[in-house]
């Protein structure tokens, strides 16, 4: 054969082979244009895939591990089985002692917690009350201390009982406090507002309850007790610095806290912790002037909100003895919220 014609021969071999190609790319275009949406589904499915393969991995070891507890002897059984049981309540009673949020308090808590806007009635027009428990509210004003609060929470948990704190915000700026807010929160009492200053010439100028003024202050207060408690606390509930009886045309300023869903309370009975220095009631005893007040009330009113104060000596150290004489008389011990 010519080398003519083994030229001729090549090219016509390669022209077939370049035809082919061709055919093949064509055929290759076509099923990807016809068939894109599938073949995109298909694509996703396998990355599905690969996401479930955790949960499957999952359900796969859950399998193993139920099957070396059927290899497990009775007494290894018994041992998981118990500590399964004390981790379940390590958990609940974690829950229990969580800030519930929108309130005063913890989750357990709620059980002897009352709303202030009722309770807060209920001392201002007593006929309004009818329940069938007598209540008491121990409320303590001006802290966290760094001296005394501590002391105040043991007394507080060694008889069981619970208690409502207004802080005020410059004391909850300290490095003390921290710590006390926590136990506070964690031990069932209640967590409230008393303002940042507690300075009266700011909040009530001319004895006139100035609203801005109390409003920044209130915002200021909340501020210090999230350093401590988290940005989700929330507390509903005030107390005045001197007592909301004490200021003129205090009106406006309770609407503009109630638009934030805070309410404030005073008080109807008193250990006389914060009287005028010398005066009958700062020399008698804190118990004697509780049941001085109360006698006030017929002996036994069905609804005591008790003033104290957590950085007064006075209060803290008869606090044991006015814990036990609201027992005898059969009082709930209640928190505000």
């Amino acid at each position: 054969m010519s080398s003519y014609s083994r030229g001729r021969g090549r090219r016509g071999c390669v022209l077939k082979k370049v035809i082919v190609i061709a055919i093949i790319v064509a055929l290759i275009v076509g099923v990807v244009f016809f068939f894109g949406r599938k073949f995109s589904f298909g694509i996703f499915n396998i990355f599905n895939m690969g996401n479930n393969s955790g949960k499957n991995t999952q359900v796969t070891q859950n399998v193993k591990d139920g099957e070396k507890k059927d290899e497990l002897s009775e007494e290894e059984k018994q041992e998981l089985a118990k500590k399964e049981e004390e981790e379940r309540l390590r958990k609940e009673e974690e829950e229990k002692t969580k800030y519930k949020p929108g309130t005063s308090h913890n989750n357990e808590a709620t059980a002897w917690a009352y709303s202030t806007k009722e309770v807060n009635q209920w001392i201002l027009n007593p006929s309004t009350y009818t329940g069938e428990d007598k209540l008491v509210f121990l409320t303590f004003d001006d802290g966290p201390s760094e001296i005394y609060t501590a002391t105040v929470l043991d007394i507080l948990k060694n008889y069981g009982v619970h208690g409502t704190f207004f802080i005020v915000g410059r004391a909850a700026d300290g490095d003390h406090a921290k710590a006390l807010l926590e136990r506070q929160i964690a031990e069932g009492h209640a967590v409230g507002l008393h303002t940042y200053s507690h300075e009266y010439s700011f909040l009530y100028p001319h004895r006139v309850a100035n609203v801005n003024n109390i409003l920044l202050e209130v915002d200021k207060n909340l501020k210090s007790i999230r350093k401590s408690l988290g940005e989700e606390f929330n507390t509903p509930i005030l107390r005045y610095p001197g007592g909301h009886m004490s200021w003129k045309q205090m009106g406006p300023a309770d609407e503009a806290l109630a638009q934030r869903n805070i309410y404030n309370i005073d008080w109807n009975v008193l250990t006389g912790d914060a009287e005028a220095k010398g005066s009958r009631r700062d020399i008698q005893g804190a118990l004697e002037n509780v049941k001085e007040d109360m006698a006030m009330y017929g002996g036994s009113p069905k609804v005591v909100v008790l003033l104290m104060h957590d950085i007064k000596p006075k209060s803290v150290d008869a606090l044991p003895s006015i814990i036990e004489y609201y027992q005898s008389l059969g009082y709930k011990f209640c928190i505000l919220s």
